[in-house]
């Protein structure tokens, strides 16, 4: 299970760079689309914070200006996280609270696939956005970083 999860951070860092790519070719008209990569990087970090059980201070739908350092940050974290794991710990119980201040329990297993497919939802958003504002639009689909 720890080679599945690590190959799939691998894929979401791959999928993210294009992604920044695109983003950076030109000045964003859009503002959404930066908006919406922030909160993608800005989740990440989130769930990483509650995984590892500290605490985090951040606006998950606030534009954050520093993108691309927080982008490199999160794939560094993740992968040195998962590195540390036995395939025993992907289903232990992660304690946490949603920014509203409920408590929940959920496996590892299960958050991490949630952020690889919460990925994947707004990396689609952005495509759809992206239409509007260049005509080579970044293709993030897994099957095509496994070719």
């Amino acid at each position: 299970m720890k080679s599945y999860f690590q190959n799939l951070f691998k894929y979401d860092v791959w999928a993210n760079q294009l992604i920044w790519d695109s983003i950076a070719q030109k000045p964003i008209l859009n503002p959404k689309i930066e908006t919406l990569f922030s909160h993608l990087l800005s989740a990440q970090k989130v769930w990483l914070n509650r995984c590892i059980n500290q605490a985090v201070v951040l606006n998950i739908w606030e534009t954050i200006p520093n993108a691309r350092d927080l982008m490199e940050q999160n794939s560094q974290e993740w992968q040195q996280y998962l590195e540390k794991l036995n395939d025993s710990d992907f289903d232990q119980i992660i304690t946490y609270q949603n920014f509203s201040g409920a408590q929940f329990e959920t496996k590892l297993s299960d958050i991490l696939t949630h952020l690889i497919n919460h990925g994947n939802y707004h990396r689609g958003q952005i495509v759809q956005l992206l239409k509007h504002e260049t005509t080579t639009l970044p293709a993030t689909d897994y099957i095509l970083w496994v070719r």
